[in-house]
């Protein structure tokens, strides 16, 4: 019944007429999203370069646009300006979009341009042509993480995207998280078609609070240091036994929203918020969960499918004690000494094709010290239907790069109750 209140309630607020009369997210057929590991840029394969056509216009965004990025817009949208199959922003002659550079641009002092397309690259701005690559901002624009007043299934809702202005904001990501433990449940975006040509060389930067987090400096909790020093504690010591920095051994800050997984370059560097992250394993960050992400990314490309994705996290791994007894790790306590920002015990992304209402769970152990007696008895929370995927190149018995395993949706919402009802009558996604 809470599950039907929560997804009454969001509908109807996503669904409440705004000036730019945004088409809502179906509840309960949703998007993906993909994690990139804390070091490494995975390698995607380049979009064919688009066709010209006469009076037309056409953008590669791999390789096409300048940094700083504006923010491209529908115009007067709350729209990223959409994309084709291949990563390419195709318009009309004539047709127009939208810029945003909060700190103004390097040819305009304004923050917000209209461009309509003269020809190939060129793009006509308060009557001067530009070439497209030319039209960058001063700096990047800023992203925000606010608060949308709704509730989720054990937590808050929060938008993550870019405030243009007091009434219109270019959401790319919603966020589900949980104020009083610091966790947050699921994020959810979409990938389409376009998805795999994301633009590459975005440099990673500093994740950020966003203002959450109580005022922690939650940088300093997930540094290498600091974690051994945490956990060292709550096992009473010998903890160094469970990190090796040589193989990728070590806490990372694992994104659930996932970098690559958008296209344009200021929609990347707003995937670095705490909100979107969760204490990941490094060897199976860059292991099994890679492969998911990757996999995932390229067959929808491929099949030409929009897809709705939910990535979250699912209960605390565990350690042995000095005296043998499992113990759950977090990052950090309250003042009641319980357990903030937690180490979770299994990492999911429920993946819902809203057309064919096909739908598909990949799920990931994350404990690369667990023995496989230990993952079968409390790890594994629904019937494996791994054999079925054949577009996931993963090692799924592979403990230190993260064991991993697929369900069916409705099996694994028998023990995951914090997401919205999710259907997938249409059969197994694969």
């Amino acid at each position: 019944m809470k599950c039907v209140r929560f997804s009454l309630l969001l509908i109807g607020l996503l669904a409440a007429p705004t000036a730019w009369a945004r088409v809502p997210y179906p509840e309960v057929e949703l998007p993906p999203l993909v994690q990139e590991d804390e070091i490494f840029e995975r390698v995607a394969v380049a979009p064919p370069q688009p066709v010209g056509r006469s009076g037309a216009c056409s953008v590669t965004i791999r390789g096409g646009l300048p940094s700083p990025q504006p923010i491209y817009l529908k115009t007067d949208s709350e729209d990223f300006y959409p994309f084709s199959d291949v990563g390419v922003m195709d318009f009309e002659s004539g047709g127009s979009l939208q810029l945003w550079c909060p700190s103004g641009f390097n040819t305009h002092s304004q923050n917000l341009l209209t461009a309509s397309c003269v020809s190939g690259t060129t793009f006509s701005v308060d009557g001067s042509q530009f070439e497209f690559k030319d039209l960058y901002c001063k700096a990047w624009p800023g992203f925000k993480a606010i608060k949308s007043g709704a509730t989720c299934n054990g937590g808050i809702v929060i938008r993550v995207g870019f405030e243009i202005d007091s009434s219109r904001f270019a959401e790319q990501m919603q966020v589900c998280f949980n104020e009083e433990e610091e966790v947050t449940r699921y994020t959810r975006h979409k990938l389409e078609p376009g998805s795999n040509y994301y633009e590459t060389g975005v440099a990673r930067i500093t994740f950020q609070t966003a203002g959450f987090f109580d005022g922690k400096n939650v940088d300093k909790l997930y540094t290498q240091a600091t974690q051994l020093e945490t956990i060292n504690n709550d096992l009473g010591g010998d903890a160094a036994q469970y990190f090796d920095t040589a193989t990728n051994v070590f806490l990372a800050r694992g994104h659930l929203g996932a970098k690559a997984d958008f296209d344009y370059a200021p929609e990347q560097r707003a995937t670095f918020l705490f909100i979107n992250a969760a204490p990941q394993w490094q060897t199976f960050n860059a292991g099994n969960w890679a492969r998911v992400e990757d996999g995932l990314r390229a067959w929808v490309s491929k099949n030409k499918l929009n897809v709705n994705c939910y990535t979250g996290v699912y209960g605390v791994t565990t350690l042995p004690n000095k005296q043998g007894v499992e113990t759950p790790l977090y990052l950090a306590k309250d003042a009641n000494n319980n357990g903030l920002i937690p180490v979770p015990k299994l990492y999911f992304r429920v993946v819902i094709d809203p057309t064919s209402h096909k739908g598909i769970v990949f799920v990931g152990v994350n404990n690369p010290h667990l023995t496989e007696e230990q993952i079968k008895r409390d790890y594994i929370i629904c019937t494996d239907v791994s054999d079925q995927v054949t577009y996931i190149n993963w090692k799924t018995t592979d403990i230190k790069a993260g064991w991993s395993y697929a369900c069916e949706v409705s099996d694994f919402l028998k023990t995951v109750k914090h997401l919205p009802a999710l259907t997938a009558k249409g059969g197994l996604l694969v």
